[in-house]
Formats: C-alpha cells, sequence, structure tokens
C-alpha cells in the first residue's frame, strides 16, 4: 500500500474518518455495555488536536471540517505505522469518556477531550 506522511491527503483522511468512526463506535458500545454507533465531530476532532498540542501541524485559517480531515489522516498514519491499535484507542477514549458521552449538546466537548488522550499517545509515538 502507498501512502505518505502528509496528513491533508484526501485519501488518508477518507481511510482515517472510517478508522476514527469505527473506534469510536466501538469505544461507545464498550462504555454504555450494548452495541452503538456514532460519528466523531469534525468539531470534537478540532479539540483534540488542540488538547494534544497538534495546532502546529494545522495551515493558516484552517476550519473545524480541514481540522477534522487533518486528524482523520493522522489517526489514520498512524495506525498504518503500527504506532497505535484499535484496541489500544478504544481502551484510551472508554477511560476518558464520562456519562456526558449520550448528552445532546456536551458530548462533543468529552468526545474531543477523550481523542485529545488518544493524540497526545499518538504526537509521541510519531515523534511530530
Amino acid at each position: 500500500m502507498k501512502y505518505s506522511r502528509d496528513f491533508q491527503d484526501k485519501n488518508l483522511s477518507k481511510f482515517g474518518d472510517s478508522l476514527v468512526n469505527f473506534v469510536f463506535s466501538l469505544a461507545v458500545s464498550e462504555y454504555l455495555g450494548h452495541p452503538s454507533a456514532g460519528r466523531v465531530p469534525n468539531a470534537s476532532l478540532a479539540i483534540a488536536l488542540e488538547l494534544a498540542g497538534l495546532r502546529y501541524l494545522l495551515p493558516p485559517r484552517t476550519d473545524k471540517h480541514e481540522k477534522g480531515d487533518i486528524a482523520e489522516a493522522i489517526f489514520a498514519y498512524a495506525w498504518l505505522e503500527n504506532k497505535i491499535t484499535i484496541e489500544e484507542a478504544v481502551q484510551i477514549l472508554k477511560a476518558n469518556f464520562t456519562d456526558d458521552i449520550t448528552h445532546f449538546t456536551r458530548k462533543k466537548e468529552i468526545i474531543g477531550v477523550a481523542f485529545g488522550e488518544v493524540f497526545k499517545v499518538i504526537k509521541e509515538r510519531l515523534e511530530i
């Protein structure tokens, strides 16, 4: 498989979108104790990048959609490089969820905080 460390690569971000949503759905299902599916909002991924100290990877004037795409590409790249596993990401997310994970307005922030912890691990392992 060919891929580069270009976090603005649209194919990498599309692949990452699937991975991020899969990991999130697994984590929420395990946390709640029953099957549950969901999508990770771009706003949550933007929060995660900020909390992980990865803001410097974003071009100037990047909107939250583009931040989400970059976050998804980073996750995909880290997974492809064997720097994080699905299982490990699920465990990190679950450990950082609160009961607000199902709350209509507060869940975006909870998801962002939890993914921030995942991206801290990725940042360290990718040395970015």
